[in-house]
C-alpha cells in the first residue's frame, strides 16, 4: 500500500522552521510515494518466496536478548552538550494502557551504516517511546564512523545488534526481521526519528480494529538540523491511488503486522533503493488493509547523503522493475492516468472532510519552486 519516490531537486521557499521543542531532530527514509507504482487492485498475484539470508555471517558484536521495557530518560545515557528538547531531555509521557503481557510485542529494526550523526537520536527516539513491550534491533552494516560506539552506549536496552559487512541496508533490514518476535514490525532507517506516542498510536489502531493490517501516520520532512521543511499529511488509504500516483505514505510512519509480512514474502534484499515501496506493493496487491492514523509519527530526515538524494537513477530503474513484475499495464495508460486523477479528486475530498484543504493549497507554490530549485527537499511527487 505504499509507493516511494525520489527526492524533488529544490529548495523549500526558505521557509524551513524550527522543530518544535517535542521534535529536535529527524532523518531521511526512504519515501512512500504511490506516484511511482502502477498497477491494479485486486490483482491477484503470485507470492513472492521469503527471501533468506546467510547467518553465518554475524560477527562477535551480537547481543541477543528478550524484549524490554522501554527505559525512562533518567536510565539513558546523557545527550551530547548542546543537545535539548525531544528525544534528548525529553520523554514520552507514561501511558495508562494495559500491561505488557497484554499488548503485542512491536519489533522495530533500525539499519545503520555510517550514520553517527544521526544515529544517537534515532535509538533515543525508539527507546523513548514509554511502550512495555518492545523488541529493538539494530542491524548496522560495518560502519566505520563511530557509530558502533554509539550503538554501545545503549546496548543493554537493546534486544539484539550486531556490526558487520551486509549486503545493503535492505539485506539489513531483512535479516533483523528474520531475528523478529514481535506480532508488530516497523523499520526505522538512522537518520530518522519517531515522535513522542508513535508506537502506542499505531497499536491503539490495531488493537482496536483487528481487520487492519497495516497502520500509518503523517510524518515531518525535516533539513540535517531538525527543522521542518514540509508537514506530510495523508488521507485514508486508496490502493488506486497508491498505485497509480494519486496518493502516498511515509515508511518512517508505518507499521504492519507480522502475519501479513510473512504472507507477502518478506522483504527483498534485491533491491538496494526501492526495497520498501517493493514491500508495501505486494501488501497492496495482495489485498491487505491499511488505517491512517491522524497523528505526527516521525520524521524524515532530508539530507545530501541519503540514498533517496543520491541514487535517484537507480531508484528508478528498481521502480520500474517493480511495475513489470507486479502490475498488468503501464504506469502512462490512459487506464493509469483515469485512477490517478480520480485518486486525486479523492484525496482532495478527503482533505477537505480533515479540515486540511486550507494546508494543501499552501502546498501548491513549494511544490513549484522545488521544481525549479538545485537542492533535494523533499520526494519527487508531481501528482499529489
Amino acid at each position: 500500500m505504499l509507493g516511494k519516490k525520489g527526492m524533488r531537486q529544490g529548495r523549500h521557499r526558505g521557509r524551513a522552521s524550527n522543530v518544535p521543542a517535542y521534535l529536535h531532530g529527524g532523518r531521511r527514509i526512504s519515501h512512500q510515494t504511490i506516484g511511482e507504482i502502477p498497477g491494479r487492485s485486486g490483482t491477484s498475484y503470485g507470492r513472492v518466496p521469503l527471501h533468506r539470508s546467510d547467518r553465518s555471517r554475524y560477527s562477535d558484536f551480537k547481543r541477543p536478548r528478550m524484549s524490554i521495557i522501554c527505559p525512562p530518560l533518567s536510565e539513558l545515557p546523557s545527550p551530547p552538550p548542546g543537545k535539548s528538547g525531544w528525544p534528548w531531555d525529553q520523554e514520552t509521557p507514561e501511558l495508562k494502557t494495559a500491561g505488557s503481557s497484554q499488548l503485542p510485542r512491536v519489533t522495530v529494526v533500525t539499519p545503520s551504516y555510517n550514520q553517527a550523526e544521526f544515529l544517537e537520536e534515532t535509538l533515543r527516539s525508539v527507546l523513548l517511546q514509554s511502550y512495555p513491550n518492545l523488541e529493538y534491533i539494530v542491524m548496522d552494516g560495518g560502519s566505520t564512523d563511530g557509530s558502533v560506539d554509539v550503538i554501545r552506549k545503549y546496548e543493554k536496552h537493546l534486544a539484539y545488534w550486531v556490526s558487520e559487512k551486509d549486503r545493503g541496508a535492505s539485506d539489513a533490514v531483512a535479516r533483523g526481521f528474520e531475528r523478529a518476535t514481535g506480532s508488530v514490525l516497523a523499520y526505522l532507517n538512522s537518520d530518522d526519528p519517531y515522535l513522542p506516542g508513535a508506537i502506542h498510536a499505531a497499536v491503539a489502531v490495531l488493537e482496536t480494529q483487528p481487520e487492519c493490517d497495516v497502520v500509518f501516520g503523517d510524518t515531518y520532512w525535516t533539513d540535517s538540523s531538525g527543522n521542518v521543511l514540509a508537514q506530510r499529511r495523508q488521507t485514508p488509504f486508496s490502493a488506486n491511488g497508491y498505485l497509480y500516483g494519486g496518493a502516498d505514505i511515509q515508511q518512517p510512519s508505518t507499521f504492519w503486522r507480522r502475519k501479513v509480512y510473512l504472507e507477502v514474502g518478506g522483504m527483498n534484499p534485491e533491491y538496494q533503493t526501492a526495497f520498501d515501496t517493493d514491500l508495501f506493493v505486494r501488501f497492496t496487491v495482495a489485498g491487505a488493509r491499511f488505517r491512517h492514523v491522524r497523528q505526527f509519527l516521525s520524521c524524515f530526515r532530508i539530507h545530501s547523503e541519503a540514498k533517496s538524494s543520491t541514487l535517484i537513477d537507480q531508484r528508478a530503474t528498481e521502480l520500474t522493475r517493480i511495475r513489470s513484475t507486479y502490475l498488468p499495464y503501464g504506469f502512462g495508460s490512459f487506464r493509469a492516468r483515469v485512477l490517478r486523477n480520480l485518486a486525486r479528486l479523492q484525496r482532495v475530498f478527503w482533505y477537505a472532510l480533515q479540515g486540511d484543504l486550507a494546508w494543501l493549497v499552501t502546498r501548491i507554490p513549494d511544490r513549484l519552486t522545488a521544481n525549479r530549485s538545485g537542492a533535494a527537499v523533499g520526494p519527487k511527487v508531481p501528482y499529489i
